[in-house]
């Protein structure tokens, strides 16, 4: 009879790699943590700050186009900008009405279309209201390029060029988010319509930016005759492209969080910083904006 083995068994799995020291370690569960929590409370912020300046750029669109239409007419509007109404041109008056007016709806419908909960509870709605959002979105965005072109605004071409990059991120974001959710695909379908919204939203971080710019460092950098200067295009890259990026490196945050760790963390929290820096710039362009150009076209 064999007498029974002292030996140990012998493990079958192969034994741990040496650490190489240049090789970055995974970040701590806690760390990721704490990543995770900046990441999140960021991005709530950012999007509180802009629902805060779409509620006071609503406002400032009801109480000067919608009141100005009803009591004195369109003829008007042209103190709110100079190239509104043009005599005997009611295209383009037709036009530039259902830019501004239809931008009331598509507003408050498209920050509706983010809230988890109305997603989450309320699939009806937020089917129907999708419909709705892309519907106007696409059309200001096509009155907005028709007036463009055929009435011109302030600035260079460049400045006209990244205005029209956002319309047709637009329509883009349109049909590839419509496709998506066709084919049932609802996580690349959250993807475009996130870019939906902020290519719908591109005049409004331009004026929040622009005024924030002035606010801080007047017109540095700002050719004040025909609106132009190096501050001026840098703001428009960051009003119309620039969340597009921002909007990338969340998706492969998205894509990545079972990947690397420590690159996730990192790439969290460079998104993390960003926003809050972005939030600030919201609350100071919309202080600047509300006291420096709608208020007093308002009340004129």
């Amino acid at each position: 009879m064999l007498a029974k083995s002292t030996l140990a068994p012998v493990s079958l799995k192969p034994d741990p790699p040496t650490p190489d020291p240049l090789t970055p370690t995974t970040a701590t569960p806690t760390s990721l943590s704490a990543a995770s929590k900046l990441y999140e409370a960021s991005q709530k912020i950012a999007f509180s700050c802009l629902l805060i300046a779409q509620a006071f750029f609503v406002s400032y669109l009801i109480a000067g186009y919608g009141f100005t239409v009803v009591t004195v007419g369109v003829s008007q509007w042209n103190r709110f900008n100079s190239t509104a109404y043009v005599a005997g041109d009611s295209l383009g008056n037709g036009m530039y009405a259902a830019h501004v007016l239809l931008a009331i709806v598509m507003i408050i419908g498209g920050s509706l279309q983010l809230v988890p909960a109305i997603r989450r509870n309320y699939k009806t709605f937020h089917k129907y209201n999708g419909r709705l959002f892309v519907t106007l979105a696409c059309s200001i965005s096509l009155a907005g390029m028709y007036l463009l072109l055929s009435r011109g605004t302030v600035g260079n071409p460049l400045l006209h060029g990244l205005t029209a990059f956002s319309g047709v991120m637009v329509i883009v974001s349109s049909f590839f988010a419509i496709r998506a959710i066709r084919n049932a695909n609802v996580t690349l379908h959250q993807r475009w319509a996130l870019h939906l919204f902020l290519a719908a939203n591109g005049v409004l971080f331009f004026r929040l930016f622009i005024f924030a710019w002035m606010t801080l460092f007047g017109t540095l950098g700002i050719n004040t005759a025909d609106f132009t200067g190096p501050a001026v295009i840098s703001v428009s890259v960051l009003s119309y492209v620039a969340p597009h990026i921002i909007a990338q490196l969340i998706w492969v945050v998205k894509v990545t969080a079972t990947g690397n760790t420590n690159r996730v963390s990192l790439l969290k929290n460079l998104i993390s910083v960003t926003l809050l820096v972005v939030s600030a710039v919201f609350i100071i362009g919309l202080f600047g904006l509300t006291l420096g150009s709608w208020y007093p076209a308002v009340v004129a």
